[in-house]
């Protein structure tokens, strides 16, 4: 009789063990205190914000931190409330991570908390010391305060593609808004902004290189909301190309200009695209620009007016174009497009 009570015992507890490992490695995503946090489909950790947090990422605290220090991609942080007092990512490095090349498919997804002014990013590249490859991570807001600036992904020097940053509600973003950021040499291409509402105090720009590179098929989609700066597809700020770059504007205010491909420096603008269906824009609207003076030029560049939309005011007269550049030495003419059509009664 002991003894089969015994074994009846010891069935029973490796069963529970097993139901224990189970539940364990099917979950994905744990929620405890103010923060859940997923990380990837074989590694469950948890962070708890109790009051202020410092710096918050994915893959911070993690047991398995040599792993995700290579290799910090599938990470995902969800905010739910709370007081975060450094910048939140859903994955981050810096100068101590000199084995990293890449960052992938990390998501950051806020439903509240304050974040002090910091910035928000799907995943954050700040080594030096190599180019960081940050491609296919998402940033999704549906609400939050003191929001600094958004970044779908962000590097130092790299390339920044396929990143999404999704702002739905009636949110206040304290600086920009970007898809894809390179703050040094690299390029940004295939990222997306979208924004159903809300306030951004800065511009929008779906791929930004602040170095040397190129920002080709980036796409914005505003559909409400008021953006007190400009508004860019692909936005270069040194030398590079912007090109196959599209916004869409369906009802939004924006308090500076709107441009589907636009490079500061030297280099091509070509083949963009400008939609406006409605909203009021405060300054210009080009396709294509260049302002370099040394070599570029803005050609097949589109922009379209539908609906009912404003431009400036009753002071200042605006400027549509599909295409222009700095220099008039460069092809500025070439295939550009302004078309107006189902309009009425249109404000320029």
């Amino acid at each position: 009789m002991k003894i089969t009570k015994y074994l009846s015992k010891l069935v029973e507890k490796r069963t529970r063990n097993v139901l224990a490992i189970i539940v364990m490695f099917a979950c994905t995503s744990i929620c405890f205190g103010k923060t859940a946090i997923t990380l990837g489909p074989d590694v469950i950790h948890e962070q708890k914000v109790a009051g202020n947090s410092d710096r918050l990422d994915g893959t911070k605290n993690n047991t398995r931190r040599n792993r995700f220090t290579q290799y910090p991609s599938e990470c995902t942080l969800i905010v739910n409330q709370g007081a975060i007092v450094g910048e939140a990512s859903g994955a981050y490095i810096d100068d101590n991570n000199s084995a990293v090349r890449s960052m992938k498919g990390n998501k950051i997804i806020v439903h509240g908390g304050n974040f002090s002014g910091r910035d928000i990013n799907g995943a954050c590249s700040l080594s030096r010391r190599n180019a960081v490859d940050v491609n296919g991570n998402t940033v999704k807001i549906n609400a939050g305060e003191g929001i600094g600036s958004v970044f779908g992904g962000y590097t130092l020097n790299g390339t920044v593609s396929g990143n999404e940053v999704l702002i739905k509600n009636d949110v206040t973003i304290g600086g920009s808004v970007d898809g894809g950021c390179v703050d040094g040499d690299g390029n940004a291409n295939n990222n997306k902004v979208t924004i159903n509402g809300g306030r951004i105090e800065g511009g929008v720009f779906g791929g930004c290189v602040r170095g040397d590179g190129d920002a080709k098929k980036n796409i914005v989609t505003i559909n409400d909301g008021k953006i007190k700066g400009d508004v860019s597809g692909g936005y270069v700020q040194v030398n590079g190309d912007a090109e196959d770059n599209e916004v869409t504007i369906t009802s939004a205010t924006v308090g500076e200009n709107v441009c589907g491909g636009f490079v500061l420096g030297d280099g091509d603008a070509n083949n963009n695209k400008v939609t406006i269906n409605g909203g009021r824009i405060g300054g210009d609207v080009f396709g294509g620009f260049v302002k370099g003076n040394d070599k570029g030029n803005a050609t097949d560049n589109t922009v379209t007016i539908l609906g009912t939309p404003e431009f400036g005011d009753n002071t200042n007269l605006r400027v549509l174009c599909g295409g222009i550049c700095a220099n008039d030495r460069f092809d500025a003419f070439t295939g550009n497009t302004l078309v107006i059509k189902e309009t009425k009664a249109i404000t320029v």
